[in-house]
This record gives structure tokens, sequence and C-alpha cells, in this order.
């Protein structure tokens, strides 16, 4: 009989929306965060559903240009869903740096190294995230394994997939770690259960020319409110357009 690993019945089997969504809330349990970086978009909602599922107080945090940037109108509408489905105590966080703030961040890095695009925004999130807690949850890591971005959907082929996994690490990972300073960073979606379930669904079933991380949107049908679903998806390095 196989003795090891203990676990061999999970390899090779047809992979359900259940087992992700399981798979999501033991990591969910084992991490026991209740704090979100929340954009209002697919990703970090579906977070915030299995997360008010866990846990009896909910803290999320969300920031944007200003009160009319995406990300803050689409996040307070997520809020208020969640509020009535949920017997939850929800807190919600809102940051709009001012144009001095984010000038003074870029001077302050004008004699180092070169930002990536979104490196101030994160920083700066990350230091208004700091005044109020000292571990938060985020949903980085996740388009890369489920076919989430515009390119994909456009070029759905294995070799373009396989292309911006290997540039999560130096792309998005590593200047998470910098730019998140002594804030402790949960990346639930990009756990090793997580990522063993998901590779072992099929490229087709994640993303092809009609349409993009098709497993995430499975996931969030009923969960999720549908403009969030179909909403536009924007990067963090866009959480500062109209302030540079």
């Amino acid at each position: 009989m196989i003795v090891y690993p203990s676990d061999w019945k999970k390899v090779g089997v047809e992979i359900t929306v259940a087992d992700v969504e399981k798979a999501l809330l033991d990591v969910l349990c084992k991490i026991n965060c209740s704090c979100l970086a929340f954009s209002g978009g697919l990703d970090s909602s579906l977070l915030f559903y299995y997360m008010c599922q866990v846990f009896d107080t909910v803290k999320v945090f969300t920031m944007g240009s200003s009160e009319t940037h995406p990300d803050i109108v689409f996040a307070k509408k997520v809020v208020k869903y969640y509020q009535k489905i949920f017997d939850k105590s929800i807190e919600h966080k809102i940051y709009c740096p001012t144009k001095r703030t984010i000038d003074c961040e870029r001077v302050l890095r004008d004699d180092k190294e070169k930002d990536l695009p979104g490196d101030e925004a994160v920083r700066l999130f990350y230091k208004f995230v700091s005044l109020y807690i000292e571990d938060i949850v985020a949903g980085d890591g996740v388009d890369e394994f489920t076919g989430g971005y515009y390119a994909h959907m456009s070029n759905p082929g294995e070799k373009n997939y396989y292309l911006y996994i290997r540039e999560l690490q130096e792309r998005q990972l590593m200047p998470l770690n910098k730019n998140s300073g002594k804030t402790r960073v949960y990346l639930p979606y990009i756990d090793k259960e997580i990522i063993f379930l998901l590779s072992q669904i099929p490229l087709t079933e994640k993303v092809d020319l009609a349409g993009r991380k098709k497993i995430m949107v499975k996931m969030a049908e009923g969960k999720v409110p549908d403009e969030v679903i179909t909403r536009r998806k924007y990067g963090f390095c866009d959480a500062l357009v109209g302030k540079k």
C-alpha cells in the first residue's frame, strides 16, 4: 500500500470549485488574520466573503486616488452587500493620500533604486495600514495561476500562461515584500495547497479568448455582486491614477 504521501488520492483527480473553496477556508483558518487589503475587485471580494465565514469581525482596507476611484466605489458596495447578508462586524478603512503625500513619497525614493509601477502606491498603502494593524491578508498571485490578466485572454496559450508565473517573483512578490515594510502580509492564494489544486485544472477551464479567470468567476457566482464579477480589472499601480 502507499504510505507516502498520505494525500496521494488527491493527485490527478478532477478539481471542483468546492475543492478550491474548502482549501481557501482551511488556509484562512490557519493564517488566522481577519484584516484584508481590499480593492473591491473579484479576487479580494472572494477573500472577503470567505473571511466573513471564518471570523466574527473583519477589517478591510482600501486605497484610491479619491472617493470616486473605482476601487473605493466598488469596495463600499461590497462592504454594504456583506453587511446585509452576514451577521458580522465589518470595519472599512479608506485611504486617499494627498498629492503632497504622494509627491513626498516619490522624492524620498529619488536617490534609491528605480521603482516599478505601483511601488509607491504599495508603500503608501502599507504605511497607512501599519497605523492600525500589524498583519493583513492580500490577494496577490492569484491572477498568475488562474489566467486573470487581459493578456492571458488575448493569448490564452500555455507559453504565455507560464511566462506570467515565471515573472511573479520579480515583478510582484519581491516588490511587495520590500514595500510592505514591517507589516506581516499573508497571501492565501499562493499557499502550496491552493497552487497544487489550481495546477490540476486544465488551462482551457481557466482562460480562453472569451473570458479570463473562469474558475474564479465560478467561485464568485452567488457570493460576490454581479457588478463586481464583471467590472474591469485594475492593478495596484492604478490606485493613485489622477494624482500624478
